[in-house]
């Protein structure tokens, strides 16, 4: 979750400060003496609302207009609705004193809202099949909870340097965490009248140290999240259905003093849920449709800074906390590949020429130490490091507080002090148990939902080295094309050796993808790369090397590029096939491909000893066949996420693949080059003589030996 910020913990720890204390006080705030709650705008990405929409359309919790099926949300009702609704009708009809959900009472009567809702009940929310038929709404719900806990449990005091916060800190029980979908029709009349979270009156007293249970210690709603999957370009004057505030303040409550929240797509309210009184107005054109998320505890006095609070079961955060990374230990101590043409306008005497370009570098990680190494090769080669912005999806044993540490936390890992970048700023992150991973195309697109409006979009794997100047580089050599917004440069990467990276000698030559052959299980193709002679030119103004195939874990475009092929939520389980099927995709939708004419980074391409067998269970295999089969569809050109630009057959006869009868043409491995400008004529692409430097010593008959024979350019995800 990104926008949670230390003016957030300020106003949910002390809500009745008048004013805030100025640390916290923000020009664009609404109200600088608002407390209580706070808007975080962006909260997971701008396709996320939409993404999540279809989720529970597809699951039947709301209604699919294109798909003819009918939710489950049903006319809401709350206690003190059904209560005075049979106090009223007991006056009328004696005999139907007692109203239950579902009569006709309840569906047009008496203190009906007029929306309709569902909760999702913690028994389902619990089943083990609910991450992967549910994956984005567990995402939202586990990273609310832990984001949470992080900031606003007993470990923050320690965690952050937020001093004056320390006399209070929030007791957090999981357990009870409560979900709701709720949709308000846009018929100007169906709202929520002034109510609070924890029951008729919400408590005006302030805080002295102990909890504010009215009753006793046993936790109680405690903070209200409201997540909002409205349409796009909501207007708040013709829309409406604003969320009022009142503020929490004694003095300003008796003058109904608020503010009113507009109900934008990708924006999260958080309130306390037993002081912030509110309101729902209607929504006077459209539904307005959002996910409520209620978590119980405590407010409890600070006495142990020491303390932890990290739930094992959930989502984790980043541990961004100083303003620029450090530890006590560094392991990570290389030398440097050559440095990477760039114009001497770009170059590093002249860095305030350069136009304020913005990269994010997607990269999903898997239980892997190489992660935090992998960002320090990055910021350190880059010519300009602040406007690198990393987002990572963390996949690691949450049972495990160590893995935890050492995999997501820069303090856990071997990396040391760098300058001139942020991690508070620049750094984003979602951390899920590897349990719940479904394979690399989830992965990456959690990564993309991290995206918060840079101008470019790196995603590579978590095992990667850089040369110097790879961010100038691939901004200068993404113009050299035509039609730059829909370009995508990739390639699969010469190999390293950890610790010490590639070094001075390292390969700098450029490879370019190219079919090589059907697998027997799976049959879908498999792709490699090759290597170019010295002094290939492709063309004068572009020497960019146009290609058809893509690689997963390194590929350089605009970000616009996220609007017409993101990458699909559906195909989980999906390791050889997510290739193919992306780069069919691009090609439909008109995007050109291309190889960089130099390497740009380096491949750790020994397995991960950390990485499990593929779950051979029936629910992982059957997602796994679904997976392929919707590959095999795209590729006869029907199926999901193909454009109309260019079809399925042109991209077959171009790249020179029988994908019906799995045969290549004669020649698919030159990539319509001739045989000349390769390293090596054979197909294979290996001569161990020529390619010393980017291959590595064969070992076994083990299935890292072969990869090692194939050529290191194979891109295990």
């Amino acid at each position: 979750m990104q926008g949670w910020t230390p003016k957030t913990n300020f106003l949910l720890r002390h809500p009745l400060a008048q004013p805030l204390a100025e640390n916290y006080r923000d020009a664009n705030s609404p109200d600088d003496q608002h407390g209580g709650f706070d808007i975080i705008d962006q909260a997971f990405g701008r396709a996320f609302p939409s993404e999540l929409m279809d989720e529970l359309q597809t699951n039947r919790w709301i209604d699919g207009p294109t798909r003819g099926t009918q939710g489950k949300l049903k006319p809401a009702r709350t206690k003190m609705d059904v209560d005075m609704g049979n106090l009223l009708h007991s006056f009328i009809n004696p005999v139907l004193a007692v109203v239950n959900d579902g009569s006709a009472l309840s569906k047009g009567g008496f203190g009906t809202r007029g929306d309709e809702s569902a909760f999702i009940t913690r028994k389902e929310r619990a089943n083990a099949s609910f991450p992967e038929s549910h994956p984005l709404l567990h995402h939202l719900i586990t990273t609310i909870e832990n984001t949470a806990c992080c900031r606003l449990g007993k470990s923050a005091t320690a965690s952050y340097n937020d001093r004056e916060m320390h006399e209070a800190y929030f007791e957090f029980d999981n357990s009870l965490t409560s979900v709701q979908i709720a949709k308000y029709p846009g018929d100007g009349q169906a709202g929520y009248p002034r109510h609070c979270d924890r029951g008729a009156k919400c408590l005006k007293e302030p805080f002295h140290g102990k909890e504010q249970s009215p009753k006793d210690n046993s936790p109680e709603r405690l903070l209200t999240f409201v997540y909002y999957l409205t349409p796009d370009e909501w207007d708040s004057e013709l829309d409406g259905g604003a969320l009022r505030m009142f503020s929490p303040i004694e003095k300003n409550y008796k003058t109904d003093a608020h503010f009113d929240v507009t109900p934008f797509a990708d924006r999260l309210v958080v309130f306390r849920s037993d002081l912030i009184e509110h309101q729902v107005l209607p929504s006077l054109r459209r539904d307005r449709t959002a996910i409520t998320v209620w978590l119980y505890g405590r407010v409890c006095q600070s006495s142990n800074t020491k303390h932890t609070c990290l739930p094992l079961r959930l989502f984790g955060l980043n541990d961004a906390t100083n303003n620029s990374i450090s530890a006590d230990k560094d392991h990570f101590n290389y030398s440097l590949p050559p440095p990477l043409p760039i114009p001497a306008a770009t170059g590093t005497a002249s860095k305030e020429n350069t136009e304020d370009q913005t990269i994010f570098v997607a990269i999903p990680s898997y239980r892997d130490e190489e992660t935090w190494p992998t960002i320090k090769s990055l910021v350190e080669t880059a010519c300009h490091p602040d406007r690198v912005y990393v987002g990572v999806v963390f996949q690691v044993d949450t049972m495990s507080l160590g893995e935890v540490r050492s995999f997501t936390s820069v303090k856990g890992s071997s990396v040391s002090e760098l300058s001139q970048w942020s991690q508070q700023t620049n750094f984003r992150s979602i951390t899920l148990d590897y349990r719940h991973a479904t394979g690399p195309c989830f992965a990456r697109h959690l990564c993309q939902t991290l995206h918060r409006g840079e101008d470019f979009i790196l995603q590579i794997d978590s095992h990667m080295r850089f040369r110097p100047n790879w961010d100038a580089y691939l901004i200068q050599q993404l113009n050299k094309t035509r039609c730059p917004n829909k370009t995508l440069l990739t390639a699969y990467p010469p190999g390293y050796e950890p610790p010490n990276g590639p070094g001075p000698d390292a390969e700098t030559r450029a490879t370019i993808l190219v079919p090589w052959k059907f697998g027997q299980e799976d049959g879908m193709l498999r792709q490699k790369g090759r290597l170019l002679r010295d002094g290939y030119q492709h063309n004068v103004d572009n020497d960019n090397i146009p290609c058809l195939l893509y690689a997963g874990g390194f590929n350089f475009f605009h970000s616009l590029l996220l609007d017409i092929c993101p990458y699909d939520t559906k195909l989980h389980g999906l390791f050889f096939g997510e290739e193919i099927s992306m780069a069919i995709r691009l090609y439909t939708h008109g995007i050109d491909l291309y190889a960089p004419p130099q390497t740009v980074c380096y491949h750790l391409w020994k397995r991960n000893n950390l990485r499990v067998q593929e779950d051979s269970g029936i629910c992982k295999l059957k997602q796994r066949q679904k997976s392929l089969e919707m590959v095999r569809i795209q590729l006869r050109g029907m199926g999901r996420g193909l454009g109309n630009v260019r079809s399925a057959e042109q991209f077959h006869l171009e790249l020179g693949v029988d994908f019906e009868n799995q045969t290549l043409a004669p020649g698919c491995e030159n990539a319509g080059l001739g045989d000349e400008v390769f390293v090596s004529p054979i197909s294979l692409g290996i001569d161990e003589k020529d390619e010393a430097k980017a291959s590595t010593t064969l070992s076994g008959n083990d299935m890292d030996s072969i990869l090692k024979l194939v050529g290191q350019y194979m891109n295990e995800k």
